[in-house]
């Protein structure tokens, strides 16, 4: 019989006067790979945040390691035997790998010298079979290999449960296969994972139980199996409940604005927007490296066609740095026009469309190496050729210079002009009135017009 890790039961929690949660049933048992499937966005962060400690418990039931747990100590005891594994750095990047695995944890003690320890990884690599350079500083190795460290981490410390999210953001999809194959291995070891996953990822392929979590509560438990054959159903498709004003990202937000048209989308209540963000969610095209690991996906494609995001931090997260700033663009027209790879042709096009706006120089120039001028310019007119429907912007005046602020609104401007609708969305007041638009405020899961 297999010995359960983690078991949740009828959990209810609140903040303020609004309940989060409300029967929240979940289990995972040693060696098993649990997948927590969870649409809306601020929904998936409540549940992180009752993992982590951070969201307490009204009522329900915990077991840890088949033992029930009192409330007031519950989530330490499973804090301090869970790895969390996300997109936060969680590599020390001065030491080298081997000490990332087995130095930098928590149960080594200061007398212990980290020479000897780091002699136990030729055994570890045999263990597992796996081929990773130990000497290197952790931080010269990919973002996968990075994850692979946190992950071999765990195990070393002797964690008993890994929680995964978000990776398919940032990891290629070769990295992704990399990294679930150690996780397999790890399984097999006796440890177990958690993985929790938005309606659009494909973490639960790997997974042995998929639970299926909306609106605060479990709607149902299934084997990855059964969850293939549920996917047409309402569970994972239904839009999120706004209110009078309909608002489906693709086709309902067209009704409401025309092409060349601004919306102002004020969220005060939410420093990260995540209110009218997770409105939107089903349609987010998150980071380049989610753009590669999606670029066969036919759904994917109708998106990059409808409707498209420029992050908060646009300038870290959506530019492929190792590319030039030609072939940024290059990428994004191939992914646009599928089957076509006529790089010459494509290089012709971008010199046309670009003329005026970025020197040769700068097309040539890897996209790391240029100023944050021509990166906001990249960003902004690679959507802008593309000629999406909606472009949505979350917080594109935070964080920015008043030089950088300037050229923002030209661009958007820009898109304005080439008759594409824009989205601004905002905590602030101030920033929701920069650009001349409508007006629409997020209170309490609904939009009001002002």
């Amino acid at each position: 019989m297999k010995q359960e890790i983690l078991r949740y039961e009828n959990i209810y929690c609140s903040e303020g006067d609004q309940t989060l949660l409300k029967g929240l049933c979940l289990r995972a048992f040693q060696g098993q790979i649990c997948c927590a499937i969870i649409p809306n966005l601020i929904e998936k962060q409540n549940f992180l945040r009752l993992l982590n400690g951070t969201l307490k418990p009204d009522s329900g039931w915990i077991y840890w390691n088949g033992e029930k747990l009192n409330s007031y100590r519950s989530h330490d005891q499973i804090r301090k035997q869970t790895a969390f594994i996300g997109k936060n750095r969680g590599i020390f990047s001065q030491l080298s790998v081997d000490e990332n695995i087995f130095v930098a944890n928590s149960k080594v003690f200061w007398w212990n010298r980290a020479s000897s320890l780091c002699r136990k990884a030729p055994d570890l690599l045999k263990e597992l079979d796996l081929s990773l350079p130990m000497s290197p500083k952790a931080h010269t190795l990919d973002s996968g290999r990075q994850k692979q460290i946190e992950l071999l981490r765990a195990y070393v410390s002797g964690r008993k449960l890994a929680v995964i999210t978000d990776l398919e953001m940032f990891l290629s999809e070769d990295e992704m296969k990399d990294f679930f194959e150690l996780s397999a291995k790890l399984k097999r070891k006796g440890m177990t994972f958690l993985y929790v996953s938005g309606s659009d990822s494909e973490l639960w392929r790997h997974a042995d139980e998929v639970t299926i979590i909306k609106k605060g509560r479990s709607l149902s438990r299934l084997t990855p199996q059964h969850f293939i054959q549920s996917l047409n159903e309402p569970i994972i498709t239904e839009a999120p409940d706004i209110g009078d004003l309909e608002l489906n990202p693709i086709i309902s937000l067209t009704r409401y604005i025309k092409g060349g048209e601004l919306l102002n989308i004020l969220d005060p209540n939410s420093a990260e927007c995540s209110h009218a963000i997770s409105m939107l969610e089903g349609c987010r095209s998150i980071t380049p490296k989610a753009i590669l690991s999606n670029r066969s996906d036919p759904i994917f494609r109708s998106v990059l066609n409808e409707i498209v995001f420029i992050e908060a931090r646009s300038l870290d997260e959506m530019i492929f740095t190792d590319m030039t700033i030609m072939d940024n663009f290059i990428f994004m027209f191939m992914q646009k026009k599928a089957g076509i790879h006529l790089k010459k042709s494509y290089r012709k096009l971008v010199r046309n469309l670009t003329e005026g706006i970025f020197t040769e120089k700068e097309l040539a120039e890897k996209a790391e190496k240029v100023s944050d001028e021509c990166k906001l310019k990249l960003i902004y007119y690679r959507w802008i050729y593309l000629r999406p429907k909606v472009m949505v912007c979350i917080k594109p005046f935070s964080s920015i210079d008043f030089q950088l602020r300037s050229l923002t609104i030209n661009l958007l401007d820009e898109a304005l002009k080439s008759g594409i609708a824009v989205i601004l969305i905002t905590n602030h007041l101030t920033e929701a009135h920069t650009m001349k638009g409508k007006h629409l405020t997020v209170e309490n899961g609904c939009l009001f017009t002002d």
